[in-house]
């Protein structure tokens, strides 16, 4: 129930500060009923009272419990916002060091965790938690109070006690298998949602809108049963705590009307008795309705602290003070699952000069092999040498200083064009922009824009078309000057002339930077100096277009059955 893994992220002052503060309030409350308790007792008896003491403490008792419920608030905003802060920065942090790597959740679901789970956790850690620390202090405060009257009663209502947690701790066993469903379908409808509302033009294009609203209609339903499920339960267990509650209270009164009636207990601890009684159980009670509040809380808990976890992948310290001039893959192999290999033994080189492409159908292992190169994936077996070291001895620095990738994932701020371009290098000139968006033709319809480069971009490019955006994110890769570039399907989904003004580029750019280029359309390579066919995660071929159209029986077989596709013809 308790996860201390929790105060090792936040200092536990605030915690033990809200936990004093509730005693002192509870303490206020015992010295107000005893007040109340003693005049009723001397006027009951004497017919006089001490109304000026009697008005003093009240007043004195409202003041203290205004001021002390203050400084709980105070408190308990304390503990959660600086939980809550401290949470969040630690996953972002988390997300940066695993990058892309294979231990890396879902966008939609690390939003649904930063952001949902952290609330729930804020729940559990800043009015739960107190809330149990407090219950097994009050209880026992309350006892020895009323132990001073009488013990047995006072006994009684202590051995009624356990019975909530018990009852909590029932719930419990049954809240985790219902919960972990929750919290399970709760992340996956987000995923699947965020899916569908990304792919909404293409669901439109092809039809198949209808039938994607049918199949999340479909898990909203199951969520929703989920949801009531835990409801029902809640319900449930909150109704047996009120029994326990309210029949353990009128126990302790009941014994106490006795003990009073055989006179072992004097009218003062009666009414004590009677006060009290019902103040003995508030405390385990609230904490039985903040435990179903806070149930989705330890889930995420769990949840939030599993992908805190997380293995990062390891770097080495080794620098490299030279550029990249080669790079080789010996005998390589990867997989995801131990029965289906991504990559199967795979010797390759690449060298400053050549414009090298890869190609292969889907699933065939190309973006493995990038994610291997550029580390992103570190369980593998063979060696990865940039010039003559081995991949993983190379810095964290050195990996991102000398190697970029690009895909058509890349992302625009919705800020000016110049500031999108300066995330390449934020130290180049205009007349460095200028020269690069002159490479990919870019120039001319930018200098008509009313701001030209401090024209402002909507969200990801949204007022470019698919071209421009994919040669302006091109434009921001070559101002990085890398040594080694990754064009993992640049040319995917955009026109004609855009594809062929990206492709003059990455041949001009390779003549002074290692270019490897990724792509599932043969026609894209054919004037590469050499391409990689991939087969079911095998290196089938190697050679230039021409040589692998004589050599390679599967490139030229998938090359005429592209062709036939694209209705043009077979002819280099």
């Amino acid at each position: 129930m308790i996860d201390r893994r929790l105060f090792q992220l936040t200092e536990k002052k605030n915690l033990i500060l809200l936990v004093v503060v509730r005693l002192l309030n509870l303490f206020s409350s015992i010295l107000l009923w005893w007040t109340i308790s003693i005049e009723l007792s001397n006027y009951f008896y004497t017919k006089t009272g001490h109304s000026a003491l009697l008005v003093s403490v009240l007043f004195g008792v409202c003041i203290l419990k205004i001021i002390l419920s203050k400084c709980q608030e105070i408190l308990t905003f304390r503990a959660s916002s600086e939980l809550r802060l401290h949470l969040r920065k630690e996953i972002v942090a988390k997300s940066f060091r695993l990058g892309k790597s294979q231990n890396q959740l879902p966008s939609s679901t690390l939003a649904q965790l930063s952001v949902d789970g952290i609330e729930q956790l804020e729940i559990y850690y800043a009015r739960f938690l107190p809330q149990l620390f407090y219950c097994l202090f009050a209880s026992f405060m309350i006892f020895f109070t009323l132990g001073m009257f009488a013990w047995k009663p006072a006994l009684l209502l202590l051995l009624c006690m356990p019975l909530i947690p018990l009852v909590i701790m029932g719930v419990m066993k049954i809240a985790k298998r219902i919960l972990s469903g929750y919290w399970t379908t709760y992340t996956d409808l987000g995923v699947k949602f965020h899916e569908n509302l990304s792919g909404l033009s293409t669901l439109k294009a092809y039809n198949q809108d209808e039938a994607k609203q049918l199949e999340a209609s479909s898990n909203a339903e199951k969520f929703r049963k989920v949801t009531m499920s835990l409801l029902s339960m809640q319900l449930n267990s909150i109704t047996i705590m009120d029994i326990v509650s309210y029949c353990g209270a009128a126990a302790g009164i009941g014994v106490a009307l006795f003990s009073y009636q055989q006179g072992n207990l004097s009218f003062e601890g009666m009414l004590m008795f009677l006060l009290l009684s019902a103040e003995f159980f508030i405390p385990m009670r609230q904490l039985g309705s903040l435990f179903h509040v806070a149930m989705n809380g330890i889930s995420a808990c769990k949840k939030l602290f599993d992908y805190l976890e997380r293995t990062e992948p390891a770097y080495g310290k080794t620098v490299l003070e030279t550029p990249v001039e080669t790079l080789k893959l010996e005998n390589v192999s990867f997989s995801y699952s131990e029965n289906s290999p991504a990559l199967d033994s795979v010797n390759l080189s690449l060298a400053k000069g050549e414009f090298t492409a890869v190609v292969g159908k889907s699933g065939s292992g190309k973006s493995t092999l990038v994610r291997l190169i550029l580390h992103h994936l570190t369980d593998y077996q063979g060696a990865i040498f940039w010039n003559q070291t081995e991949l993983r001895q190379l810095s964290k620095q050195t990996l991102l200083q000398h190697a970029l990738l690009v895909d058509n994932h890349g992302y625009l701020y919705p800020k000016t064009i110049k500031e999108n371009l300066l995330v390449g290098n934020r130290h180049a000139s205009d007349e460095a922009i200028w020269k690069i968006l002159d490479k990919v033709q870019l120039t001319s319809f930018i200098k008509q824009l009313p701001h030209q480069l401090e024209e402002p971009l909507y969200e990801n490019g949204g007022n470019l078309s698919g071209g421009q955006r994919q040669r302006l994110l091109l434009a921001r890769a070559l101002l990085k000057e890398a040594d080694f570039y990754l064009f993992d399907e640049i040319t995917s989904g955009v026109d004609l002339k855009s594809e062929k003004i990206i492709l003059s580029c990455l041949k001009e750019l390779a003549k002074t930077r290692i270019v490897l280029f990724i792509s599932h359309r043969l026609y894209n390579v054919l004037e590469a100096d050499q391409v990689f066919v991939f087969e079911n995660s095998h290196l089938v071929a190697a050679g230039t277009p021409a040589e692998l159209k004589d050599t390679s029986a599967y490139f030229k077989d998938y090359f005429e059955d592209e062709q036939v596709l694209l209705s043009g013809g077979t002819e280099f």
